[in-house]
């Protein structure tokens, strides 16, 4: 478990907030003392917005949404807050965890700890006996990136918390990740999509074992360090391997930040995080996808074509957890909800999308710092 306090700005304590961020401020640059004392003015109303709106329908006709960012290139632009929460409070993710999984997996790629066409049986050479389906061992990381693992249907739940007892059947071995392994394997790699939680957990997995370190020291040096985040959870199976399909936990605030990495091309500031080629190999559609979201699907995250405006592609959670980017507009919303009526997508298509594109010109940022 990882949490520590927030370093952004603390939120007014108002239903909503229309803030206008700096690049500097928004990418977490250190200021000096004189520029701080500045920085009370980061937070501003912009009455003439055409987002202005936007917060009476959300309190009125959207009560179960607990927070909304939305960034525009380099900032946040607007961002609102029911009353029992403020832009400090960390919300679980949920399956959003699936998609940062997949930024850690890709830096893995691009300092040469992994490769897309590697195989299982490369990466656990000694895991794999006589009593593993042949079939599992060619199983890449790109197919459990594009969930085509083809593990059969019908397996136990996999929860976190749960305590999977496994027989003695299975070559031996009691630990939760190698039972992973053991399954059955019913499609060729790559063949079939199936929404398999397990196989997340077992990149989780992959990744840790190929970088020879901890996933959670990995995370915060190369992800969550650049971009500033260190108010978030990110919880851990029993073998200290972070969760891998759902588990962490994060503010609206940074999860908006993790949609303006992607926009800005895995770029953050002065820092190349994630390589370009990987952000467009991971939200390019790799297969059809299908349920529970019914989009095609990339490297963990969600591909759709939206009836506003095209090209866009997303992290998803349950109960309407969403990270939502829009490159052609320079757009990247962020929703933290109990549950929203007709979805998340629904609520930032027919809602937000509109109002947003409505803006003449791009919103500048006016803070101090700003470029």
């Amino acid at each position: 478990m990882i949490l520590k306090p927030a370093s952004f700005l603390k939120s007014t304590g108002a239903i909503a907030n229309i803030v206008v961020l700096s690049f500097a401020t928004f990418l977490g640059a250190a200021h000096s003392a004189s520029e701080q004392k500045a920085g009370d003015g980061d937070v501003r109303e912009v009455s003439s917005s055409p987002l202005s709106k936007i917060s009476a329908t959300i309190a009125e006709q959207y009560p179960s949404v607990r927070a909304l960012a939305l960034a525009q290139g380099n900032c946040v632009v607007f961002e609102y807050y029911r009353k029992d929460i403020d832009a400090e409070t960390p919300s679980p993710v949920h399956s959003v965890t699936k998609s940062v999984l997949s930024i850690l997996v890709g830096i893995a790629i691009d300092e040469g700890f992994l490769r897309l066409d590697e195989k299982l049986s490369e990466v656990f050479p000694k895991e794999f006996d006589e009593k593993v389906d042949p079939l599992a061992r060619d199983i890449t990381v790109r197919d459990l990136l594009t969930k085509t693992e083809g593990f059969e249907e019908g397996d136990a739940p996999f929860k976190i918390g749960a305590e999977v007892k496994v027989g003695a059947g299975v070559s031996g071995k009691s630990e939760i990740w190698r039972w992973m392994l053991n399954r059955r394997v019913k499609y060729p790699g790559g063949a079939h999509f199936r929404y398999d939680l397990i196989g997340s957990h077992l990149l989780s997995i992959v990744l840790s074992t190929a970088i020879k370190q901890s996933a959670a020291d990995f995370a915060k040096q190369k992800l969550f360090g650049p971009l500033q985040i260190d108010n978030y959870t990110w919880h851990s199976d029993e073998e200290g391997y972070l969760y891998g399909e759902n588990g962490l936990d994060l503010t609206v605030r940074d999860m908006a930040k993790i949609g303006t990495l992607y926009l800005q091309h895995g770029r953050w500031g002065d820092v190349q995080v994630v390589s370009d080629a990987y952000v467009r190999d991971s939200t390019t559609k790799h297969n059809d996808g299908g349920p529970p979201v019914k989009s095609a699907y990339g490297y963990q995250w969600w591909i759709n074509d939206t009836g506003t405006d095209p090209a866009a592609f997303f992290a998803a959670g349950h109960k309407g957890q969403l990270i939502y980017v829009v490159p052609n507009r320079d757009l990247a919303f962020s929703v933290a909800a109990d549950s929203i009526p007709g979805g998340s997508r629904k609520f930032i298509d027919n809602v937000v999308l509109p109002a947003a594109i409505g803006l003449a010109q791009p919103v500048q940022c006016v803070a101090p710092g700003a470029q």
